[in-house]
Formats: structure tokens, sequence, C-alpha cells
């Protein structure tokens, strides 16, 4: 035995560390945290912090019942099961088997007569029967002195805690999914009711202007004017009416009902939520992340894949036993012959020539970690290249929404010195129409901007994690360099 494991250790490959490394932090340098005021982690029920019930109950909702989790559970139930048989593998396998069988036999006989006194012809018959009874107990098992079963209890236990993760990623994109639907809905109710105003006020324009013109005070085209800006107001209401109908669509499919079996979902104000980038993002975001972590566990299934593979080049040596017992009665016999059989003792199975089967699985096996390695890395920089771009967005917001306050400002002066000259009767009564318009239609830009502050915040949240913390695996420096892809800022 010590002279297989040694010829066959010859022919196993060297564990040379694969030339891709491992990124231990985000490449996020460049995007500076808010010293002032730093921000902080998304908790695990982060959209709590909008205090919306009906949210909530949505929410909550989903994830009893929503499809999307299906088959991220489906996943993890066949990792579970594969984690059970390769653990059932190492466990030693006793079988036992029982057979009877019985034979009957019968022959007739015809002879004709000899033509000597006493051989006259004649026929004579006879019927035999014979039985065979075996019962035997066989015991094995398998030695795992290179340890192949226990690396492959290893991958299934990586591939197991992938799945899980895969799962936690599936349900925090569903939360994310559902509430930007849910708080883009709110957007557009609240864009209605701003759109009602102006509605309300340009059909009282169309009526002034109609009356003046009825005493020919007015030019009739100011009359087309007037129902044209109330006709282009009608379509801009059919179409966030449809929008605010194709959101409940999109929060109907994520939660994986109809439509129609949404609870009435009530208009309530955009909630305010300050989401500012952690100052330790760079380091910190690889376990904040569900789906990183999913392909960080890959990565460590694959290397237990090459200790499999290695582990071929190996005898495969097992220990075997079996005790029968057979009892046969022989055809026209009239005795029992009976037959006991034992055996034990120790099996040696040396790989000789395999035809390069070896040396292909193992570069198959390597080749799968490179790839593992490599899809690790991408999903790092996919990652903070998504944080970049909600943080840079959400500082463009805010800069709009800085210039955007002083025309508003500008608008509500306006309509001030509209409502004084109208008290004192010196100004037509549109002109107070016209400036409560163009407040309302600024109040409107400014709900746009809020709606895209709430959305590309929710947005960060999830790209932070959705308030996932995990632990990241030790590196197995037989595979892996020292070394590790950063990003010094």
């Amino acid at each position: 035995m010590l002279m297989c494991a040694l010829l066959s250790g010859c022919g196993a490959p060297a564990m040379a560390p694969v030339e891709l490394t491992l990124r231990e932090q985000a490449p996020l340098a460049g995007l500076a945290a808010d010293k002032d005021t730093p921000g902080h982690w998304p908790d695990e029920r982060w959209w709590h912090d909008f205090n919306d019930p009906q949210l909530n109950a949505l929410i909550e909702r989903a994830m009893r019942k929503a499809p999307s989790l299906d088959s991220a559970r489906a996943r993890f139930e066949t990792a579970s099961r594969q984690l059970e048989g390769r653990q059932a593998d190492t466990r030693i396998q006793i079988e036992g088997s029982a057979r009877a069988n019985q034979s009957y036999s019968h022959n007739d006989l015809e002879y004709p007569a000899l033509g000597l006194p006493g051989f006259e012809s004649g026929s004579t018959g006879n019927s035999q029967r014979s039985n065979v009874g075996l019962a035997s107990l066989s015991f094995g098992w398998d030695f795992d002195w290179w340890g192949k079963k226990r690396a492959a209890i290893e991958a299934a236990l990586d591939q197991r805690h992938a799945a899980r993760l895969e799962q936690a990623a599936a349900a925090s994109a569903l939360q994310a999914g559902i509430t930007r639907a849910y708080m883009d809905w709110q957007l557009r109710q609240a864009q209605l009711s701003a759109l009602d105003t102006l509605l309300s006020s340009a059909r009282d324009s169309v009526r002034i202007t109609a009356l003046r013109v009825g005493r020919d005070i007015e030019n009739p085209a100011r009359l087309d004017q007037a129902n044209e800006q109330l006709s282009t107001l009608e379509q801009q209401r059919a179409g966030l009416d449809g929008a605010a109908r194709l959101d409940q669509v999109q929060l109907a499919a994520l939660m994986g009902v109809s439509p129609d079996q949404l609870d009435d979902l009530t208009p309530r104000p955009l909630p305010r939520l300050d989401t500012t980038l952690p100052n330790e993002a760079g380091l910190e975001l690889i376990a904040r992340r569900p789906d990183i972590m999913a392909s960080r566990w890959q990565v460590e299934a694959g290397m237990r894949g090459i200790d499999q593979a290695r582990a071929d080049y190996y005898p495969n040596v097992s220990l075997s036993a079996l005790a029968g017992f057979l009892r046969v009665h022989p055809l026209g016999t009239g005795r029992n012959e009976d037959v006991s059989v034992a055996s034990f003792g120790p099996a040696v199975m040396l790989p000789i020539f395999e035809g390069g089967r070896l040396d292909a699985r193992y570069n198959a096996s390597r080749a799968q970690l490179e790839s593992a390695i490599a899809d690790y890395n991408q999903r790092v920089v996919d990652a903070a290249q998504e944080v970049a771009r909600q943080t840079v967005t959400l500082s463009r917001i805010d800069a709009q929404r800085d210039a955007q306050a002083t025309a508003l400002e500008s608008f509500q002066h306006r309509l001030e010195l509209a409502r004084e000259r109208d008290t004192r009767g010196v100004e037509d009564p549109r002109a107070l129409i016209e400036a409560q318009q163009g407040l309302v239609r600024e109040q409107m830009n400014r709900l746009t901007l809020e709606g895209e502050l709430l959305d590309t915040r929710i947005q960060l949240i999830h790209a932070l994690g959705g308030g996932y913390h995990g632990r990241v695996p030790e590196r197995d420096a037989r595979y892996l360099t020292t070394g590790s892809a950063t990003d010094e800022p």
C-alpha cells in the first residue's frame, strides 16, 4: 500500500496557486463619505424607516408568497439534499440479500418392444423437485485517506452556503423592487393631485375667457389657447393615471398576484430618507452584498473540487466483508447440501493508466476555479460601480433641488403679488390663476425631483446590500496567492 501511494503520488499535480487573485475591497476610490454626517449601513428591515404600515404589509406578504423566491428556495433545498448525500458516502455500508428458488422437472419415456420375452413396448414418467436457498450479508467501508470524500462534503457545504446567499439576494431584490414600485405609485398620486389643481384653474380660465369673448372684450384666439391648455393638461393626467396603473401591475407581478388582488392602496406623502455613503464602504461592501458572498462561496467550492480531482491520483483503499449461506436440494438426491462462505479484508485500487482522464478532470476543476474567481472579482467591480452610480446621482439631484428651491421661492413670491393686486381689483383675475398655475407646475417639478431622489436612495440601499452582513471565508493559501487585488484611494 505504501508503494502504491508513492507511485500514484508521483503523478499527482502540484498545488500551485492560480494566477488570479481575489479582491479584498471594492474599488470606490474617489467617492468620499460625508465626514460631518457619516452614513450608516442599511438595517435588515430598512423599509420600516418609511413608517408606512401599508408598505410593510406588502413586503411581508410578498416574502411569504412571491414566486421569485421559489426558485431560490428550491436551489437551497437541492443543495441541502446533495450535502446529505455526500455525508452518507462516508458512512459504513451494510447490505443483506436473500433468495429462494424451486426447480421442477418431469420426463416421459416410451420404448418399443425388442422381440424378447419380458421386453414388451410401454412408457414411464418421472417428476422431480429441487430447492435452492441463499442468504448473504455484505459490509463495505472506503477509507478517506486522501481527503476526497471530505473535500466533496466541504464542496457541497460551500454550494449550500452559496444557495442560501442567492436566496438572500433574491429577497433583497424583491424588497427593493416592491418598495420602488410602491413609492413610484405614491409619486404618481401626488402628481395627479397637483395636476387636478391645475385642471381646476385651467377650467376657471376657460370660463372667464369665454365670458370675455362673449362680450367682445377678448380676442377669440385667447379662448382657443385656453382650451388647448386644458386639453394638454387632460392628456398629462391620462398619462399619469396610466403610469400609476402600470405601477400597480408591476407591484402585483412582484408579489405573484393579479392587480385586483392587491388591497386598496391609500395615497400618502412621500417620505424623507437620508442615505449617505458609509465611511468604510470600500472595505465592507463585499461582506454586505449577498450576491458577492454567494460568488465567494462558489470559489471555495471550486477549490474543494480541485482537492477531489487530486485525490483521484491516489489509490482507493477499502475494507469489505461478506458472509453467506447456501442450501441446495439437488434433483433426485433426496438430501440437502449446505455451503457457508465468509470473507474479510482490505482492497486497494491504483490508477495506473487512465488515458488522460485524471489530468482532464484536474484541469477542468482548475479552470472552474479560475472562472469562479473571475466571476467573483467582476461582481465586486460591478457592485462598486452600482454604488458609485447611485452616489453620483444623489449628488446631481441634490444640486438640482438646491437650484430649483430658488425658482420655487420666485413663483411663491409672484403668487403673493398677484393675490395682492387681485384683492385691490387692479389685475385681470386670470393673472392670479396663471400665478397659481406656475407655482403648481414648479411644485410638480419638485415632486419629480423628490421622487427621483427617493428612488435613487432605495437603489443605493439595495446596492449596499439591503441590510445583509456576512462572514468572508478565509483565504486558502494552497490555491490563492497571498496578495489581493485592491484599489487604494
